[in-house]
């Protein structure tokens, strides 16, 4: 697909386009653009969501300003993705499904254009580096190592914080920790459910049917927004490979077992919330 999509107007004059489509409009606009090629459909579609890609892009510019045209730009190849993929008969309408994609186009855009990490800048910070990328490769040839209680060694052997240590272990990767989180285990559990209440799921097996790489972008949007201590304990005992143990966090922040599992509870109630408040999931998952 082009990467350079046509601008589609973000002007007053578009902005209720989209609520004038019905839900029957917009699955025949999708299937005239996916089975016939209408070029004419597309955009139709694609002008009543600009405005929704316009305002998903402010929300990344810096504050005060207005929205960047290159996000302006990604959010409508987002646009473009989800026309391309969605699917009329799975019971979304298009603005579920197609703010995800817009979302996963404008952070991938952030990734790979800005620096998310600092680079080591104390002796202390590149004593710890050097132990971080030993202890990843020990961890390969051995997984039975419990990286908890090996990097709470390292942190403290080097008078260093956790979160810092996290902050370096993204620098060796080149990557933030958080955008390596696996949706789906080796027996094909997706993660993400267990950030939603299961009791409410009407379909659990949709989950499985939205594009991985959406729903882990999904993830690492929520998990930015908890604090350090909380989301670490997430990432730890949920999606780290192997997880660690209740016992081993709580050597490592100097807490008792119940409290980390406090936390914890109390990280993935934040996740919930934060993700009925910005819509990062149908609303009939949570």
């Amino acid at each position: 697909m082009n990467k350079h999509a046509p601008n589609w107007g973000t002007h007053s004059r578009h902005a209720r386009s989209a609520n004038m489509l019905s839900a029957k409009e917009e699955r025949d606009l999708v299937r005239a653009w996916q089975d016939h090629g209408d070029a004419h459909a597309r955009d139709t579609l694609m002008r009543a969501f600009a405005p929704m890609a316009a305002a998903k892009a402010k929300r990344f510019s810096p504050a005060s300003q207005e929205a960047d045209p290159d996000l302006v730009q990604q959010a409508n190849i987002g646009l473009l993705k989800a026309a391309d993929r969605f699917d009329p008969d799975r019971g979304f309408r298009f603005a579920t499904y197609a703010v995800w994609w817009i979302r996963a186009e404008i952070q991938e855009y952030k990734r790979t254009t800005l620096s998310i990490v600092r680079r080591p800048n104390s002796a202390q910070s590149r004593s710890a580096a050097a132990q971080i990328a030993r202890l990843d490769v020990a961890m390969k040839a051995d997984p039975q190592i419990d990286r908890a209680e090996a990097d709470a060694r390292i942190a403290v052997e080097n008078g260093v914080t956790i979160d810092r240590l996290a902050d370096l272990r993204a620098q060796i990767t080149g990557r933030d920790y958080s955008l390596n989180v696996p949706v789906l285990d080796d027996q094909g559990e997706d993660r993400l459910a267990l950030l939603v209440d299961p009791e409410s799921l009407d379909d659990p097996a949709s989950l499985h049917r939205l594009d991985t790489e959406v729903l882990r972008r999904t993830l690492v949007e929520a998990l930015t927004d908890l604090p350090d201590r909380e989301r670490n304990i997430v990432v730890a005992t949920q999606l780290n490979d192997p997880p660690a143990t209740l016992d081993a966090l709580g050597s490592v922040y100097g807490i008792s077992k119940e409290r980390v599992r406090q936390l914890r509870e109390r990280g993935f109630e934040r996740l919930r919330e934060i993700m009925r408040k910005r819509d990062l999931v149908p609303e009939s998952f949570l």
